[in-house]
C-alpha cells in the first residue's frame, strides 16, 4: 500500500473518533471535472458502440488529440500513431519498463521520486538506482547520474514539474542531463503528468536537447491539469517500436481504456482551457503556504510546478517520520520525506480547499513554534 493510501486510512480513523483533521497527503485536485468533460462522457455513454471493444492503442482521435498537444513540446510533427492510450499514468510507466527492460538492467531514478517509479521497474523485472542530489539540494546533475551508471544502467526518469518537490529542472539543467543520457546510450523516460500545472514554462526534452526523441518515452495523463484522477486516462508517445511492445503489453494485460473515459480526455484535451482557471487558484494557495511557512525557515525551496512544497524540516526534528507521526496525531496529515527518497522533509500538498489551507498550515505552525520551543 502506499504511503499516501496508509495515511488516508489512519486520518479516517481520527475523523471518526471526532477529531478535526487538516489533510496535506492529497495528490490531486479537490476541484470538480470540468462540466463540458462530463457532458461529453455522458453523451458517450449513450452510444451503444462505446458500450463494447475498442482498440487496444486508443481511439484514433484521441491518440492524434494527444500526439497534437505533445507536438509543440517535440522537435518533429507527432501523430496518434507515436501515442498509446493508458489506464493513467501508472500504466504508461509499467508498459514503457516492460518494453524496455530486461532482468538484470538498471533505472536510474532521481530522488526526491514519485513511489511508483521504483516499484514499476521492478514489476519489470530490473533494478531501480537511486541517484541522490547533493546534500541540501533536491535536484541531480550529470555528475550524480555518471557516478550511478554501471554497464547495466538502460533507462532514467525524469520528472518535471516533480513530484513531491514541485521543483521544475531548467533549460540548461535538462540539456545537461539529456546530453549525458545520449552520449551514453540510455533511455530517457520523462514522466509531465504536471506539466500543465507549472507556474512557469516547463521546458521540454526534446526542444532543448532534439537529438534525444529516438530514445525519449514521455508518459502523461488528463489526471492532474483536468481534475480526472478518477477517469484513468494517460498516455505514452515515443519510438514506434516501443510503442507497439506497449501495445502488446497493454493488449494481455488491461486492452482498452474505457471508452466513455477516453471521450472525457478527449472533450478535456480538445474544449476550452481549464487549466489556466487551477493554476491561478493554485497560486493563490502557493502564497498562503509561503506566508506560513517562510517565517518558520521552511520555505527555502519554492516550487514552480505541480501542487507540493516539500519543506526541509530538519531544524525541528532529526526524523520526519516521527515528526508526521507527532502532527498526524495532533490531526495534520503530511507525508514524510522518507516515502520519496528524501528524510528530512516532509510533503505538503496544497490542492486543498483555500480556508482548510489556512487553518491546518496555522495548526502546524503552532504545534512546530511549540515543539522547538
Amino acid at each position: 500500500m502506499s504511503p499516501t493510501a496508509t495515511l488516508r486510512q489512519r486520518a479516517a480513523r481520527l475523523r471518526r473518533a471526532g477529531v478535526q483533521v487538516f489533510d496535506f497527503s492529497a495528490g490531486e485536485l479537490d476541484l470538480p471535472t470540468p462540466a463540458h468533460i462530463v457532458s461529453a462522457a455522458i453523451d458517450a455513454a449513450r452510444r451503444p458502440e462505446n458500450h463494447h471493444y475498442g482498440p487496444t492503442g486508443g481511439e484514433t482521435r484521441l491518440r492524434q488529440a494527444i500526439a497534437d498537444r505533445l507536438t509543440p513540446r517535440a522537435t518533429t510533427p507527432l501523430d496518434g500513431s507515436s501515442v498509446l492510450v493508458t489506464h493513467g499514468a501508472k500504466q504508461a510507466l509499467f508498459n514503457t519498463f516492460m518494453a524496455l527492460l530486461e532482468p538484470g538492467d538498471e533505472v536510474l531514478i532521481p530522488a526526491p521520486y514519485w513511489v511508483t517509479f521504483p516499484s514499476s521497474v521492478r514489476l519489470a523485472g530490473a533494478s531501480p538506482v537511486i541517484v541522490q542530489p547533493s546534500d541540501g539540494e533536491l535536484k541531480i546533475t550529470p555528475d550524480h547520474l555518471e557516478a550511478a551508471r554501471t554497464p547495466s544502467t538502460r533507462a532514467m526518469v525524469l520528472c518535471s514539474p516533480n513530484n513531491p518537490t514541485g521543483l521544475v529542472y531548467d533549460a540548461s539543467e535538462l540539456r545537461a542531463l539529456l546530453t549525458w543520457a545520449a552520449t551514453h546510450g540510455v533511455w530517457i523516460v520523462s514522466d509531465e503528468t504536471y506539466v500543465d500545472l507549472g507556474f512557469r514554462p516547463v521546458p521540454a526534452p526534446g526542444q532543448v536537447a532534439p537529438g534525444v526523441s529516438d530514445r525519449l518515452i514521455t508518459v502523461g495523463s488528463v489526471s492532474k491539469s483536468y481534475a480526472m484522477t478518477g477517469w484513468r486516462v494517460g498516455w505514452m508517445s515515443g519510438p514506434k517500436q516501443v510503442i507497439d511492445a506497449a501495445a502488446a503489453v497493454q493488449s494481455h494485460t488491461t486492452s482498452n481504456v474505457s471508452r466513455i473515459a477516453q471521450a472525457a480526455a478527449l472533450a478535456a484535451l480538445t474544449g476550452p482551457d481549464v487549466t489556466a482557471g487551477f493554476r491561478a487558484i493554485l497560486g493563490d494557495r502557493l502564497k498562503a503556504c509561503q506566508a506560513v511557512l517562510e517565517p518558520l525557515g521552511l520555505f527555502r525551496t519554492p516550487p514552480h510546478g505541480a501542487f507540493y512544497v516539500f519543506p526541509d524540516i530538519r531544524g525541528f526534528a532529526p526524523d520526519d517520520v516521527t515528526l508526521a507521526d507527532r502532527l498526524l496525531d495532533s490531526g495534520v496529515i503530511t507525508v514524510p520525506g522518507a516515502s520519496f527518497g528524501a528524510p528530512g522533509h516532509l510533503r505538503l500538498s496544497f490542492a486543498i480547499a483555500e480556508e482548510h489551507l489556512r487553518s491546518g498550515l496555522s495548526t502546524m505552525a503552532e504545534l512546530l513554534d511549540g515543539w522547538a520551543a
